[in-house]
């Protein structure tokens, strides 16, 4: 986890761990309550549930990028719009827009809200 004081680039350091496709250290970026929520899924609360729900998420991709076209951040809490590029266990490339909102407690994220239209990365065969 970063020492940064939280705003862009400490947003710039997560994404970066988010990328690594790793979710044991991505947890370590969450209070013990924290809850995580990707597009129209439940959130997950709590690290052993957000690990576990991004574990499964990282189960159906090679990789994942984020390439930030936005951001905003005071002392607790930011936006972060980016493109996400994909490369699906298939082989296929999906690039989605994505915004992510992070709220923060003691510097570490307690709700984190990804908001992504995942449908076309989620289709076997990526057509319509």
């Amino acid at each position: 986890m970063t020492s940064k004081p939280f705003g862009e680039a400490w947003m710039a350091d997560y994404f970066t761990m988010v990328d690594r496709l790793d979710p044991d250290e991505l947890v370590a970026w969450y209070t013990d309550d924290g809850s995580f929520r990707f597009a129209n899924q439940p959130p997950a609360k709590g690290k052993a549930a957000i690990a576990a729900a991004l574990r499964q998420f990282y189960g159906t991709i090679r990789s994942m990028h984020h390439e930030k076209t936005g951001s905003w951040a005071d002392d607790h809490s930011g936006a972060w719009e980016a493109v996400a590029h994909f490369e699906t266990k298939d082989g296929r490339k999906v690039s989605l827009p994505a915004v992510s909102t992070m709220r923060l407690r003691d510097g570490l994220i307690y709700d984190f809200r990804f908001v992504m239209d995942a449908s076309p990365l989620m289709q076997a065969d990526g057509k319509g």
